[in-house]
């Protein structure tokens, strides 16, 4: 009975975490560029079970004690392109991620492409910080008018003056990146130039997240939660009835 209690909390707490995870994916479904993230789950304490009868003990099987979560895994598939007439707004159709310079001078990646000019006319991803350039610097404009081609070229709106390139990069591995709030991620190794990348300027990425399936996970997952607290309150019923059965003999 004890082991029950270790094995529900453990499947409680694993729950929680998998209904944080989804409650993240919901509140970002109008993300741009937002990667949904999932809750992989493992066990704890595999155990052999075993048959006793009279020629003696059969193995049956392995059973596992504990419901713990392992890992959380982001999908990075696309989300497809949807039009926002924004000329400052651009949208990334294969592998890459655009660079931004945060506040602190670290650097993030993100396909979130709903960028804006900050008052000193940089462009910027709000919230995040300043757009890098295929140079690595910041990119500024005098300008909110611009055309911006599908390698990433921000030019005047006549193709006349060049202003920068935006910077795209990918990662070989990405195991590598983690995820730090909304569709933005920090890198522990080094980007590469992103290959076969499509800039589309006045679009933006869609979040991958389909509220159909989280919402069907939610409701799993909450009826896995109401199961185990059921089942604990039994457990604690039966807890007392022993405790008062123990002190009448």
């Amino acid at each position: 009975m004890f082991q029950g209690y270790y094995d529900l909390a453990s499947n409680m707490i694993t729950q929680n975490r998998n209904m944080n995870i989804i409650s993240n994916n919901i509140s970002n479904v109008s993300t741009p560029g937002y990667k949904t993230d999932r809750l992989m789950e493992s066990t704890f304490r595999e155990e052999m079970i075993y048959r006793y009868d009279q020629q003696g003990k059969t193995q049956v099987g392995m059973v596992s004690r504990m419901n713990i979560a392992d890992e959380r895994v982001t999908d990075y598939s696309e989300g497809g392109l949807r039009e926002t007439g924004s000329p400052l707004d651009v949208g990334l159709t294969g592998n890459g991620f655009f660079a931004v310079q945060t506040n602190n001078n670290g650097i993030v990646y993100t396909r979130n492409g709903s960028f804006n000019l900050d008052n000193d006319r940089y462009l910027v991803l709000p919230g995040i910080g300043r757009v890098l350039g295929e140079d690595g610097a910041p990119i500024q404009l005098p300008t909110d008018k611009v055309g911006i081609d599908k390698q990433g070229n921000i030019t005047s709106e006549d193709g006349y003056e060049r202003y920068g390139t935006l910077r795209v990069v990918d990662f070989a591995d990405y195991d590598q990146l983690t995820k730090i709030t909304g569709g933005v991620f920090q890198a522990a190794g080094a980007p590469q130039n992103a290959r076969d990348v499509t800039i589309t300027q006045r679009y933006t990425e869609y979040s991958n997240v389909s509220m159909a399936e989280e919402m069907t996970r939610m409701m799993s997952g909450q009826r896995v939660l109401q199961g185990s607290a059921q089942i604990l309150k039994i457990y604690d019923q039966l807890m007392g009835k022993i405790v008062n059965i123990g002190s009448t003999t």
